[in-house]
């Protein structure tokens, strides 16, 4: 029976649930250090400035986003030549571990200089973890996935992933609602890191539990028969490099964006905009919701209009909306919130087309590995340094427009480039040469 008829009702809901799981962990924990930036900034980087400590917490923010490319070429490696359900079963295990330890981090009171080292180890193992995922998970739903519904179904797959940032948020709130201030900053925060620990046992549970991609087994087929070793990086950066090059700068407009959500809106509405920590929290929480709705609308939009079309309109989308949203944001009161609400919109739009890309342009053999490689070098070099761009900007022009046509220009070139590079967004080899795509380029045929 094909793909097409097999991959309704049930299996549909269990295969995308399960892909979920690392990337709800993952998100849950970007969403959580954002929220609590401040009181990790106070808590590991003490000191008379505090403009100094919250650029510390974001560097070592940044600095976990170098691990994410060492971890996308190993799950990527792991899910190209082992298949897609072991390396999402094992990303998982080190996303939430790092995760976890956040929350038993001894403070820089109890062991000075190396408690900002220990949060540093804790990100490197939580980055390594989450590079593999996102690539793993996409290319996991979409191979199991009939090709005239694989944005819809790639869309519910990002969309329960920004649960978790949403999770994150309103966790946030509850524990900073039901405590009392000296409560939440001398343990309330270590909670919403130690939930990853059952997220851990739930993830590896559900991932046992569902079938490998069809299009893997295929490929894991042919390498057998013609006796041929996978050598997914090698082939990914020898016969794909252009459009990994073409991927990280069409999508540097969306690493921004994730982190400009993810990790520093919470810090923005309380620097910029003057908003208490539960407004910036409350206007936080819609910009969440509207993301997830923003990746759903755009699941069946881009399955009609191609992705390519996609995402140059989202960036065009992204580009106009940046600076007047930004401004919006940091105006407090109502403006807060709607500033808030259109900028998670944007970051739901682009999200669906940025992230397909990372399966639909590469092949079946390298698929995970150049699409892992690609997409985090692109959260790398655009989204870790995405919060430090965003305190430097603003209080280098006292207001919210520095960050806001910074992002704005990023959004022009996604546009610019994605409709112009119709080679590489046009052209789906998975579909259109699946026999081709399931044996190793340079191997035996």
């Amino acid at each position: 029976m094909s793909t097409e008829l097999e991959f309704t009702g049930a299996r549909r809901v269990r295969t995308i649930v399960a892909a979920s799981a690392g990337n709800f962990a993952e998100w849950y924990d970007w969403g959580v250090y954002g929220v609590v930036a401040t009181i990790i900034a106070a808590k590991f980087f003490p000191g008379d400035n505090a403009a100094v400590a919250l650029l510390n917490t974001y560097a070592v923010f940044a600095l976990g986003y170098i691990a994410r490319p060492v971890g996308g070429i190993l799950f990527g490696w792991i899910g190209d030549r082992f298949g897609r359900r072991r390396a999402l079963s094992i990303s998982i295990l080190f996303t939430c571990f790092g995760t976890a330890c956040m929350g038993v981090l001894p403070t820089y009171a109890q062991l000075g200089i190396i408690a900002p080292l220990l949060l540093l180890v804790c990100r490197l193992a939580q980055s390594m973890g989450a590079g593999g995922e996102y690539a793993s998970a996409i290319s996991f739903v979409f191979e199991h996935s009939p090709v005239a519904q694989r944005a819809r179904n790639v869309s519910a797959l990002v969309a329960t992933t920004f649960i978790g940032i949403l999770c994150g948020s309103l966790l946030a709130r509850v524990c900073s609602s039901l405590l009392t201030e000296d409560q939440y900053n001398t343990f309330g925060w270590r909670i919403l890191f130690l939930v990853g620990l059952p997220l851990a046992v739930f993830g590896v549970y559900l991932r046992s539990r569902v079938e490998e991609s069809p299009e893997f087994e295929m490929l894991a087929a042919a390498r057998e028969k013609a006796k041929t070793a996978a050598t997914p990086l090698r082939d990914a950066l020898r016969l794909h490099w252009g459009k990994i090059v073409v991927f990280i700068v069409a999508t540097a407009s969306y690493a921004l964006l994730s982190t400009t959500i993810t990790s520093y809106l919470t810090t923005f509405l309380i620097k910029v905009g003057k908003l208490s920590s539960d407004e910036a929290y409350n206007a936080t929480i819609v910009s969440n919701l509207l993301v997830i709705v923003g990746t759903l609308v755009m699941g069946p939009v881009a399955d009609r209009l191609g992705l390519r079309r996609a995402l140059s309109l989202m960036g065009l989308v992204v580009a106009i909306a940046a600076v007047p949203s930004l401004a919006l944001a940091s105006a407090g009161g109502l403006g807060a919130v709607t500033g808030s609400a259109i900028i998670g919109a944007c970051k739901g739009l682009l999200a669906l087309p940025a992230l397909l890309a990372i399966s639909q342009i590469f092949p079946t053999a390298v698929r995970v590995t150049a699409g892992a490689l690609a997409y985090n070098v692109a959260q790398a070099v655009f989204g870790g340094t995405g919060p430090i761009i965003g305190v430097w900007l603003n209080d280098a022009t006292g207001g919210p427009y520095g960050l806001g046509v910074y992002l704005a220009a990023l959004g022009l070139v996604t546009a610019i480039v994605a409709l112009l590079a119709r080679n590489t967004f046009d052209h789906d080899e998975s579909s259109a040469a699946a026999p081709a795509a399931v044996v190793p380029e340079g191997g035996a045929r």
